[in-house]
């Protein structure tokens, strides 16, 4: 008992009042990566974008690309998002590149990345990775022509 008091007294060992821990305000990972929020089933669409961003020499020529289009200003969740899949997946990487923060949240992307019917991406719905890698490959093709 005594040990205890006299280890308290030395570190100034305390409980806190409030958990510490905090997932939405803690920074990066120790390894320094922005991660990206699986919103329900988009992790196949995660997956391919992280290796889209992790090979630099695709990432940089994205970043700078230039598809002379304005952007296409909609209404998501009351919100004003660009209805561009190439604008929001520059928006993605430079935040994946430079946010302090833990994640980015894909919503507008998802919103932006129209399936062959014109609507938005289902992020409760599973999909094939192979689909998805040649839907967005035709979507920034047809973006940079």
């Amino acid at each position: 008992m005594l040990q205890n008091y006299w280890l308290k007294q030395v570190f100034k060992v305390e409980k806190p009042s409030k958990p510490s821990f905090s997932p939405q305000k803690d920074g990066r990972a120790w390894n320094g990566y922005c991660g990206i929020k699986n919103l329900g089933a988009v992790c196949y669409m995660n997956s391919m974008i992280q290796q889209f961003y992790n090979v630099p020499s695709l990432r940089f020529c994205l970043m700078a690309a230039d598809d002379n289009t304005p952007e296409n200003l909609q209404i998501y969740e009351g919100k004003e998002v660009d209805d561009n899949v190439l604008h929001q997946l520059m928006n993605m990487f430079g935040f994946l590149q430079l946010s302090d923060r833990q994640y980015y949240n894909p919503k507008p992307f998802c919103f932006s990345f129209k399936s062959y019917d014109g609507q938005p991406t289902n992020v409760r719905e599973q999909k094939d990775a192979q689909e998805f890698l040649n839907l967005v490959f035709d979507r920034l093709e047809n973006s940079l022509k």
